[in-house]
C-alpha cells in the first residue's frame, strides 16, 4: 500500500527577484495628488536615515518609501533628479566641478615628473655659446625611430659630424619610435623595448658623442618621445616590463643624458588633455639658437626665424622675408629612419635626408645646407657615400 501511495511534493513558489518585489510594491502605492515636491524630498531623506549605509535606488525607495513613482515623478521626472533636489546626489555644477578638479588631479603625476625628471636637463649641458668665433655651426638630424633608422643613412650622419665638427648637433625629435607604444597593433613577439633604448644610445647617442666629443648635443622631443615620457610618467603596462629590466634607473640613465651629456629639451610638461591638446604641447617644444635659428619637430614659419624640422620624413626648403631679420629660410628635413615601414603598409614614400645651418651670430644671417639621400649614394661637402651591397 505504500508503494502505492507516493508523497506528492507541493510545487515551491517561484522566487521573485528585488526588482519584481519592488514593482508589486509599485503598484500597491496609488498617486497621492495632496503631496508636494517637499513632501516627496521629507520622506526620500527618511528612508536614507533609515539606511545611512545603503544607496537608495528607484527599486529601494519602492519598496521603503511613502510615494508612488507618480507622485514624486510629476515634480523631478527621472529618480536620479529626486536624490539629487534631496541633497542624496551632486548637483549638476558639483559634478561638472569634481570633474574639472580631477582632471586637473590626474595630471599632477605628469607635472611633477616633468619637474624632477625632465626640467634639470633642459640646458645642463649646453656649449653651444662658448668661444668667440662669430660663425656658429648646427648640424640637424631628426626622425631616426631608433632601431628602425636606415645604416647606411645614420653612418653618413655620424661620419659628417665627424668631419664638421658642429657646435651643435640637433636631434629634432622622433630619435626613438618604440612602436611599442604606438596606436598601431603591435605583435608582442616583436616588442623589444630595451633593445630599442640600448641601440639609440650606443649606436645614436654614444656615436655622435665619440665623433664630437665637443659638440652640444640636443635632443628636443618630438610626438614619440612624448607619449614614451608619458608611459614613463604613469608607469604603463609596458613600461614596467622595461623598467623591470633596468630596474631603479632614472631618465637620465635610461636615455643616456649624463653618461653622453646631452640636453632633453622638452618644454612640454605633459599635462595634455585631448589628442589636440598633445599635438599643440609638442609643437610648443623647440629651441632657439643665436637668437637667430629655431629647431623644432614641426615645421612652424610664426617663429619669424629661420629654422629646421622634421615629422613629415618628407624633405622640403622654404625661402621667406621677415622685414626686421631680412632673407629667412625654413628646412623641413627627411628621416634618418627606413624609408619603407610596416606601419604605412610596407610603402616606400619618404625620403632620407638631414641639414647644416651655418649662422653668423654678428648679423643673425643664416646659411643652410639640405643633404638629400634618394637611396644608395650621396656626396656631402666632397665626399661621396656609396651605400655598401653587403
Amino acid at each position: 500500500m505504500s508503494n502505492e501511495k507516493k508523497s506528492k511534493k507541493k510545487p515551491k513558489k517561484p522566487v521573485l527577484s528585488f526588482s519584481e518585489r519592488a514593482l508589486i510594491s509599485e503598484k500597491q502605492k496609488k498617486f497621492d495628488p495632496n503631496a508636494t515636491a517637499d513632501d516627496c524630498i521629507v520622506d526620500l531623506r527618511k528612508v536614507q536615515a533609515q539606511y545611512p549605509l545603503k544607496f537608495i535606488t528607484r527599486n529601494f525607495y519602492r519598496h521603503h518609501g511613502q510615494y508612488s513613482d507618480a507622485t514624486w515623478g510629476q515634480y523631478f521626472g527621472v529618480f536620479l533628479e529626486f536624490r539629487r533636489q534631496a541633497g542624496l546626489e551632486l548637483s549638476r555644477n558639483q559634478h561638472a566641478l569634481e570633474r574639472h578638479i580631477a582632471k586637473h588631479a590626474s595630471l599632477d603625476v605628469y607635472r611633477r615628473f616633468f619637474n624632477e625628471e625632465i626640467l634639470p636637463y633642459h640646458e645642463k649641458f649646453d656649449r653651444g655659446d662658448t668661444g668667440e668665433n662669430r660663425f656658429k655651426t648646427i648640424l640637424t638630424g631628426t626622425d631616426f625611430h631608433d632601431k628602425d633608422c636606415d645604416p647606411f643613412v645614420l653612418s653618413v650622419f655620424i661620419d659628417t659630424a665627424a668631419r664638421v665638427q658642429p657646435d651643435v648637433i640637433a636631434l629634432g625629435g622622433d630619435v626613438f619610435d618604440l612602436y611599442e607604444f604606438s596606436k598601431y597593433g603591435i605583435d608582442p613577439r616583436q616588442v623589444d623595448i630595451v633593445g630599442r633604448f640600448n641601440f639609440v644610445k650606443t649606436h645614436i647617442f654614444g656615436a655622435l658623442r665619440r665623433a664630437c666629443p665637443n659638440a652640444q648635443i640636443d635632443l628636443i622631443a618630438g610626438n614619440h618621445e612624448w607619449r614614451l615620457l608619458k608611459h614613463l610618467a604613469d608607469r604603463s603596462p609596458f613600461m614596467k616590463v622595461f623598467l623591470s629590466d633596468v630596474m631603479g634607473l632614472s631618465l637620465s640613465q635610461m636615455f643616456g643624458l649624463d653618461e653622453f651629456e646631452i640636453n632633453m629639451v622638452a618644454k612640454l610638461d605633459l599635462d595634455a588633455f585631448n589628442k589636440a591638446d598633445e599635438n599643440e604641447t609638442v609643437r610648443e617644444n623647440y629651441k632657439v639658437y643665436w637668437e637667430s635659428f629655431v629647431v623644432n619637430h614641426f615645421l612652424d614659419l610664426t617663429f619669424g626665424l629661420s629654422g629646421a624640422s622634421g615629422h613629415t620624413h618628407r624633405p622640403e626648403q622654404v625661402t621667406f622675408t621677415n622685414q626686421p631679420m631680412g632673407k629667412l629660410s625654413w628646412t623641413q628635413n627627411g628621416c634618418i629612419a627606413e624609408t619603407r615601414v610596416e606601419y604605412v603598409d610596407g610603402r616606400d614614400k619618404w625620403t632620407n635626408s638631414f641639414s647644416m645651418a651655418h649662422i653668423d651670430t654678428l648679423t643673425k644671417s643664416v646659411a643652410q645646407e639640405q643633404f638629400l639621400i634618394p637611396k644608395d649614394h650621396c656626396v656631402i661637402h666632397g665626399k661621396r657615400y656609396v651605400r655598401s651591397e653587403g
